[in-house]
């Protein structure tokens, strides 16, 4: 989940430092499930401010903090990126890393943050020269910086490949280029995909190419390797970049309008083999958790697996937009107009709730009752939430 504003560091002399301070003052949220803070950072550069969610590296008790700082040339302020590492637990600052280096030229842009599960960074910085990939490890020091092509986007597949998308630059026949690297920065191939394409579960990048209802969809695996080529039936209406989820360790599930059908959930194995087929409601949400997905249709919140429906509950949520997300520690969120509610995906029942203030900017929750507040855009406060 993004999160609205953004955080600042910065380098001295080169030596990486982190420009704000840890404490632990008291809650500004008023609900009764957030009490004070477990800890807290205020930046000292109130221009400064958070970018992206806080990030938890796996089996490590660290986080990643996304940042912009500014600096300032002789005729304009330019926006750096940087990577802070803090203490989960306490909030105590590890490292932090710009992604600008002094002498080189100052920075246009710099992509979202990808992660791999090693605990590396990786950040696309373009530039007056062109583009370049950065890679920082879990340390805080720097793995490489290699030129790449004109990309705007890195993603870290679980494999470790990074994949790298120009979405902004189509060929002459309308496709744009992804590019496939290791982990060590060596480029390993390349394809051409359509202008809607989706990263699905770190696992497959599915292109879809042709117009709506006589579309057909391509699906690579990490490296870009082609898996096969699915055919939706005559008619069918998908969005490919919003309709797809990965469930059962490696079964994509997509969702599509198909002519005289209606909205249709089919499954396909890694081969493209079609296993099933379900029909929900036009205005159904749905979202997978680890190996099986719920569907939110006509007031019931339902979980299936591949065999079928396991559960169901009522439960009644703001229409028109229903919103239901999967957590970083496999749980369901789901929101609501009063607040946001985490429930236990094998029971359907609410864990924990907190509100959603018009005070705060936002809130992320971060898995095992934790979530994290921002506010003012340079403050970050994380708080334990109590079990409902």
């Amino acid at each position: 989940m993004k999160l609205v504003n953004r955080i600042a560091s910065g380098i001295i002399a080169g030596v990486l430092l982190f420009s704000g301070t840890v404490s632990a003052a008291g809650s500004s949220a008023t609900d009764t499930q957030i009490k004070d803070p477990e800890w807290k950072i205020t930046l000292e550069s109130k221009l400064d401010g958070f970018t992206e969610a806080p990030y938890y590296v796996p089996n490590s008790n660290m986080v990643y903090l996304q940042s912009y700082t500014l600096i300032n040339s002789e005729t304009k302020i330019w926006d750096v990126g940087v990577v802070t590492a803090a203490d989960r637990t306490t909030g105590k600052v590890s490292w932090s890393y710009q992604f600008y280096q002094k002498g080189t030229p100052y920075p246009w842009r710099t992509s979202k943050f990808a992660y791999s599960k090693s605990g590396s960074v990786y950040a696309l910085v373009s530039d007056a020269l062109g583009t370049k990939l950065y890679s920082v490890n879990a340390q805080g020091k720097s793995n490489w910086t290699i030129p790449v092509p004109e990309v705007q986007d890195v993603y870290a597949m679980n494999d470790g490949t990074l994949l790298l998308v120009n979405r902004e630059t189509p060929d002459s026949s309308g496709k744009f280029k992804v590019y496939a690297y290791n982990a060590n920065g060596k480029k390993i191939s390349e394809q051409s995909v359509g202008e809607m394409y989706a990263i699905a579960g770190g696992q497959y990048l599915i292109s879809q190419l042709g117009k709506l209802g006589s579309s057909k969809l391509d699906v690579f695996g990490p490296k870009l390797n082609r898996l096969f080529t699915y055919t939706p039936p005559s008619g069918a209406v998908t969005y490919i970049n919003e309709s797809s989820w990965v469930i059962n360790n490696g079964d994509l599930l997509i969702r599509m309008n198909i002519p005289k059908s209606g909205n249709k959930l089919i499954s396909l194995n890694a081969q493209g083999k079609t296993l099933w087929g379900r029909t929900i409601a036009g205005n159904a949400s749905v979202q997978s958790v680890g190996q099986s997905y719920v569907v939110y249709e006509n007031g019931e919140l339902k979980l299936f697996d591949a065999k079928g429906l396991i559960t169901k509950r009522n439960l009644k949520l703001s229409d028109p937009m229903h919103v239901i997300l999967n957590t970083s520690d496999n749980k369901i969120l789901v929101y609501s107009e009063d607040g946001r509610s985490i429930i236990d995906p094998n029971t359907l029942k609410a864990i924990y709730s907190y509100p959603f203030g018009q005070q705060v900017l936002e809130y992320y929750y971060a898995g095992d009752g934790y979530v994290y507040e921002i506010k003012d855009a340079y403050q970050l406060s994380l708080y334990k939430l109590a079990k409902l």
